[in-house]
């Protein structure tokens, strides 16, 4: 159980009364304030000993006492707001020197928008990071399994423990290149992240050079190849030049798809989300090849002889950072309403520690989730995974976002948002070739190789604001951040010489986006976006038929479908398995037709789940591709009593 301890008893603190200005401006926002931390309702300083941030209870089991230590937690650190956590006798000077090894000099300062200066001629509190003296020892893989992060980042005991994150959130997408994501990021109000090349291009057969351009949807099914042979050849040895090629090849056409991207008109969330937090440029994939391995080297510290997607499981033999969490007494939870990792463990909602997404955000409206969390959203749906909507996926991760600075637990949250692997979509940034052998013997030896760069945000109030870190680091400094807050030892050497991206992170100032500014909403009509649904009524009775009316849509598949599900204020209301009502756009359960426009009825004769007739309450129709669950329009309703 945690338990506060005043910060003599830890660490020496300055309490500073004026700290300068916040780094991003903090307008109005829809997120309501838990409590005033003006300095005059400031209590004596305190901090919670990470030590003791874990729950003696399984991690199915959420008691009534972690939810009085998470809101005394919160109470805590949301005091702190003004608190710098510095150790007088370190060094608080910048050192983010590369931590793989690398074939090529690469920058790897932190660039921030931040003016350091305040107003007024107040006294300005300087942000700094961490002191990092064993950066080449890292770089040079030094350090083996085991190694506690005071060995490997000069993080002593004293200074680990103030570290005032208490909760772990990991976000891990599916497919997405870093360029084809957020490429544009350095033209929309974040121009310390690296910009795509204007000169950059890839060849097709023809011999054409094909260079980036911009999505026409948010919801293409093309899907290139992105396992160990596709992604060596993309790559092409670092020229970056095989991505069109490798796609004609996989999926077919002529591979131009590979070089498209969105633009922050398409993801307005998703840009806003880098610009506002804290960004890394320079994170890769673990491993040039799939999901499986990628997700295995985060879990695992190796990819565990598994080479591509589908090609075995890791044995269960082999630790994991599961195993080490419950040595330490630390709780942990696996969200997901699909495959948990993406499938790449087996695992089912029989195994231990497993819930549903809507548990994940009861568990952060109450304070009650455990210290460390992964969620993964409905494969090839929220998880944005080709042929799934990305708009679709960014309103989940908005929903998620909403719930996570609403919650108790959000002045000590840390919430990692990143991809596995690039799914084949071009990205001009050449990966290292020579990451660190994970353990000895065979079965590493070959997965050194890392894959093509991947979104990485950190969210946080702890976030360095609007910053960029070019730190080189891939998966398993995830796993190393874990690692450092609940003082955990290495599961492998890959780990071991990981960062633990400290340099995303800001404790010097206190936590500058407790109140973040508004969020915009998730974008929309990416998808087919001149496909509009609508209904003949806003209102309706119990027992009374809905007329929906669809136009402009694609007309290319009898199984499109128009599926109407209960909206849920607290969960993300987006669709899957399980609808009350539902009609193929032909007008029947039958896929015949495939109409650009008209109108079906919606009654008895469309039940799904039921009930009908439809209970008093509020529902959403939406129109949904290819009897999947993919979002092209929707329409909210009422169903008065």
């Amino acid at each position: 159980m945690r338990r506060p301890l005043h910060a003599l008893a830890t660490l020496s603190f300055t309490l500073l009364a004026h700290c300068g200005s916040d780094p991003v401006p903090a307008p109005a926002t829809d997120v309501p304030a838990t409590r005033d931390t003006s300095a005059a309702d400031a209590p004596d300083v305190v901090v919670v000993d990470a030590a003791d941030a874990s729950t003696d209870a399984p991690a199915l089991d959420v008691t009534a006492d972690v939810a009085t230590d998470a809101a005394r937690d919160a109470t805590t650190l949301e005091a702190a707001a003004d608190v710098v956590l510095v150790d007088a006798a370190m060094d608080v000077g910048i050192d983010v020197a590369p931590d793989v090894a690398m074939d090529a000099p690469t920058d790897v300062s932190t660039d921030t928008g931040a003016d350091a200066s305040s107003d007024g001629g107040d006294a300005a509190c300087i942000p700094t990071v961490l002191a990092d003296p064993y950066a080449s020892q890292r770089a040079a893989c030094h350090f083996t399994a085991g190694a506690r992060v005071r060995d490997t980042l000069g993080l002593d005991d004293r200074t680990r423990a103030a570290l005032p994150i208490r909760t772990v959130v990991v976000v891990m997408k599916e497919n997405r290149s870093y360029d084809q994501l957020l490429g544009r990021l350095h033209d929309r109000g974040q121009p310390a992240s690296e910009a795509m090349p204007a000169g950059f291009t890839n060849p097709d057969a023809r011999g054409v050079a094909v260079p980036f351009t911009h999505a026409a949807t948010t919801c293409s099914s093309y899907d290139p190849g992105h396992q160990w042979d596709d992604m060596h050849a993309q790559v092409d040895n670092g020229l970056m030049d095989g991505f069109v090629a490798a796609a004609a090849r996989s999926a077919g056409g002529d591979g131009h798809l590979a070089m498209t991207y969105f633009d922050q008109d398409d993801l307005p969330f998703y840009y806003w989300l880098a610009s506002t937090f804290a960004v890394n440029d320079r994170h890769f994939a673990s491993l040039r090849s799939g999901t499986f391995p990628n997700r295995n080297f985060m879990l695992l510290g190796t990819a565990d002889g598994v080479r591509s997607t589908g090609g075995g499981y890791p044995a269960a033999t082999t630790p994991s950072i599961f195993d080490r969490l419950d040595a330490a007494g630390v709780a942990w939870g696996a969200y997901s309403d699909g495959s948990y990792f993406s499938g790449s463990f087996a695992w089912t909602t029989a195994h231990r520690g497993t819930h549903s997404f809507a548990d994940l955000l009861r568990g952060l409206d109450a304070g009650t989730l455990p210290p460390v969390v992964f969620v993964d959203g409905i494969d090839n749906v929220e998880d944005e995974h080709p042929d799934g909507n990305v708009q679709q996926g960014e309103a989940w991760t908005r929903t998620l976002y909403d719930h996570a600075v609403r919650s108790p637990l959000w002045p000590g949250l840390a919430m990692i948002w990143t991809y596995d692997e690039a799914g084949g979509f071009a990205d001009h940034v050449p990966p290292p070739n020579a990451a660190c052998v994970a353990r000895p013997g065979p079965t590493d030896a070959a997965y050194v190789e890392l894959g093509a760069r991947v979104p990485f945000v950190v969210v946080s109030p702890w976030a360095r604001a609007h910053s960029v870190s070019h730190t080189v680091q891939e998966h398993t400094a995830v796993t190393r951040f874990i690692e450092a807050v609940f003082d955990l030892p290495a599961l492998t050497a890959r780990d071991a010489n990981s960062p633990a991206l400290l340099d995303l992170f800001d404790f010097s100032c206190g936590p500058s986006l407790l109140h973040p500014p508004m969020a915009p909403a998730a974008g929309t009509h990416g998808c087919f976006g001149g496909c509009r649904v609508s209904l003949d009524r806003a209102t309706y009775r119990p027992g009374d038929a809905i007329r929906a009316s669809f136009a402009g849509c694609p007309g290319n598949d009898p199984i499109d479908w128009i599926g109407v599900y209960p909206y849920v204020a607290a969960s993300p209301g987006l669709p899957h398995p399980g609808s009350t009502l539902w009609q193929y756009v032909g007008g029947s359960h039958a896929g015949t037709t495939m109409p650009t426009s008209g109108t079906i009825t919606l009654d008895a004769s469309a039940l799904g789940r039921g009930p009908w007739p439809l209970p008093a309450g509020s529902y959403t129709a939406y129109y949904l591709l290819h009897d999947q669950y993919r979002v092209v329009d929707a329409v909210d309703f009422t169903v008065a009593p």
